[in-house]
């Protein structure tokens, strides 16, 4: 193992193992055992927990990666801005990280992370967030649904689906065109309906799941025909690339470049991969689905650059030339995703997914933080070495668990 075993619990092992936050399908205390995966992985939770970054398996980087950002959880000052919307529980930031941390703790079979899972959702009372019509208030849903699935408790989604029921009846059908806001505080007068690109990463799963859950189909139907509409009116024909909303079907970087954002692309990526997923194989909107996924995936690996990242803009790579981790984890995700559910086939994926895995393991820190990520915002910005952000953790935990050897 490639790890330094220092004496005296540390604030992660208390973050992983305490009593308050390691606990068992009944409530009783998980205690530290040596024998769990992640405790196995990083022997009790010491930190720095990685030696060498570049060598680390997927078992490694994310046992590290998810005790790092659970510790931080209760610290954000290494956030330089909008902490207060980093630090909501049932916001689309903190879903983010959770929904990677859960299939990740699931494919590990890791039961501290998956009781980290169940603590945080019973916390957020299983409430969408405060705007329940809003794509990214939905996003947390789908860490209840996929508890529910797996621990056979509907229950968990019982109130998302209530919210669920109030949206289809009220049949919202205005246009998806990102007009300016006509009441203070909101972004734009379109989001009742999923009229950005980020919206098919937090929404669309969630709905799917709920149509596992409960066995109505109203709810999958509804999302995919969301989807399609999300797809049809923001996919450039040109490129194959989305775009972020309508304000940037004429918007140009200074180069005179369209605009088209690495993580905006990077949520429509990761988040086609979980809904076809969830999608029933004889869905009837599932073909465009992987159509759409496939357009993405050859745009995307001509883009990719020779160090592993993908350009911030992702049709100027000229104009930030920094790395930038959340688009690449997303991007890292769905291609291994893709290959390892028989969608991609070949060695241009395989070299764009591998190399892509590299570049996320060079930017992580031997504590497990993860560096180099564009902070909260709609457009390319810049980065540094010390940016991070728990939806970038989220995205590199996804990413992890596609790189997990087969039987892990």
């Amino acid at each position: 193992m490639m790890y330094r075993i220092f004496a005296g619990l540390t604030p992660i092992a208390l973050a992983i193992a305490g009593t308050s936050a390691a606990l068992a399908d009944d409530g009783a205390p998980l205690p530290l055992s040596a024998d769990q995966s992640c405790g196995r992985v990083v022997p009790e939770w010491k930190v720095p927990a990685l030696s060498d970054p570049l060598a680390a398996s997927a078992e490694e980087i994310g046992c590290a990666v998810a005790a790092w950002q659970l510790a931080a959880k209760e610290d954000m000052s290494y956030l330089g801005e909008k902490v207060p919307e980093s630090s909501y529980g049932r916001g689309w930031v903190k879903a983010a990280f959770y929904i990677g941390l859960d299939r990740f703790a699931a494919r590990m079979g890791e039961r501290h992370l998956l009781a980290r899972v169940r603590q945080y959702s019973y916390e957020n009372g299983l409430e969408l967030g405060d705007r329940p019509w809003h794509g990214d208030d939905q996003a947390v849903a789908a860490v209840y649904g996929a508890i529910a699935v797996r621990d056979k408790k509907p229950e968990m989604l019982s109130k998302s689906i209530e919210v669920f029921d109030h949206i289809i009846a009220q049949n919202y059908t205005n246009s998806l065109e990102f007009t300016e806001p006509t009441v203070a505080g909101k972004e734009g007068d379109c989001q009742k309906r999923w009229c950005w690109a980020d919206a098919i990463f937090m929404a669309p799963p969630a709905w799917a799941l709920a149509s596992q859950v409960s066995g109505d189909p109203r709810y999958v139907d509804y999302a995919a025909s969301e989807t399609r509409a999300v797809i049809e009116y923001l996919q450039d024909p040109k490129s194959g690339l989305m775009f972020r909303d309508s304000r940037y079907f004429e918007a140009r970087t200074p180069n005179g470049k369209p605009v088209f954002w690495s993580r905006g692309n990077g949520w429509v990526f990761a988040g086609l991969a979980r809904f076809i997923e969830a999608l029933p194989k004889d869905h009837p909107e599932r073909p465009l689905m992987v159509a759409t996924f496939r357009t993405l995936a050859d745009r995307l690996v001509t883009l990719q650059r020779t160090d592993g990242y993908w350009p911030t803009s992702l049709m100027d790579p000229e104009l930030l030339t920094n790395p930038e981790t959340s688009g690449t984890a997303f991007f890292g995700f769905g291609l291994a995703w893709g290959l390892n559910n028989g969608l991609l086939k070949g060695p241009q994926y395989e070299a764009a997914r591998n190399k892509a895995w590299d570049a996320m393991r060079k930017a992580t820190t031997d504590s497990g933080k993860v560096g180099w990520v564009q902070q909260i915002g709609k457009d390319p910005q810049s980065t540094d070495a010390g940016t991070s952000q728990l939806y970038a953790a989220g995205g590199l935990l996804l990413f992890a668990s596609e790189m997990l050897q087969p039987g892990t």
